[in-house]
């Protein structure tokens, strides 16, 4: 009686290899194509986007009632008198409106006491207090303090009537896919490096290299070497 050949289901140690040499292969080609870094990064602008643009309407409403604006009722030295004036700060100043300085009368540009201090945005109902806790009032006393570089915080440039009256709330965006060319993105006014006083429209020909990204100048580590996102 002949005897039957059983046949070897199994996988030889070559074969596992190449199978998981593949898989790591799908596994990275995938990854490259997800970027979650860059995911979680657009995941963050989209969430500072919203927050820029609940600050924009507050400034509104609060221009609406009071004809004024934070960073006039905080101007101890009265040099800010009509809100067709410029004015530019960074979120966990005074001017701001989201927090405030222990004692008042401070100048504008007076960075806050305590990161929860209720500015004047915040003590007209204008924004609520939960407000304060997303990080936008760092000060370097205060909590959260990782924000203290300041590449995290929100700015207000007013325009100057002359240039459209108009008010921008921005931020520095984190995904490199809101860095490109075309984006409508805004630069530091006094130049790279200088220190920071107000924003412009970045120049698309000499601030972009060929892919259409920022050149090497602008580094993103400080406001000063950074591109801003505006709203609106």
């Amino acid at each position: 009686m002949n005897k039957m050949k059983v046949k070897n289901l199994g996988f030889t140690l070559v074969e596992l290899l190449i199978v998981i040499a593949l898989i790591a292969i799908l596994s990275v080609a995938v990854l490259a194509t997800i970027n979650p870094i860059e995911q979680s990064n657009k995941a963050k602008d989209s969430t500072t986007q919203n927050d820029a643009a609940e600050v924009m309407n507050a400034l509104e409403r609060y221009y609406t009632v009071k004809n004024t604006y934070p960073w006039m009722d905080s101007d101890s030295s009265v040099t800010i008198t009509s809100p067709d004036a410029e004015w530019f700060g960074r979120s966990d100043t005074v001017g701001f409106g989201l927090c405030a300085p222990a004692i008042s009368g401070q100048i504008p540009s007076t960075r806050c006491s305590a990161y929860n201090n209720r500015g004047f945005l915040i003590s007209t109902d204008e924004l609520k207090d939960s407000f304060l806790n997303k990080g936008y009032t760092s000060v370097a006393s205060g909590e959260p303090s990782y924000l203290a570089s300041g590449v995290n915080l929100l700015w207000v440039n007013k325009l100057a009537s002359d240039e459209g009256n108009s008010v921008l709330v921005c931020y520095i965006p984190k995904a490199k896919s809101n860095r490109t060319k075309g984006a409508r993105l805004y630069k530091n006014a006094a130049g790279v490096s200088a220190p920071l006083a107000g924003l412009e429209l970045v120049d698309e020909t000499s601030d972009f290299g060929a892919d259409g990204y920022p050149v090497a100048s602008f580094t993103f580590a400080t406001p000063e070497t950074s591109m801003f996102k505006c709203v609106p």
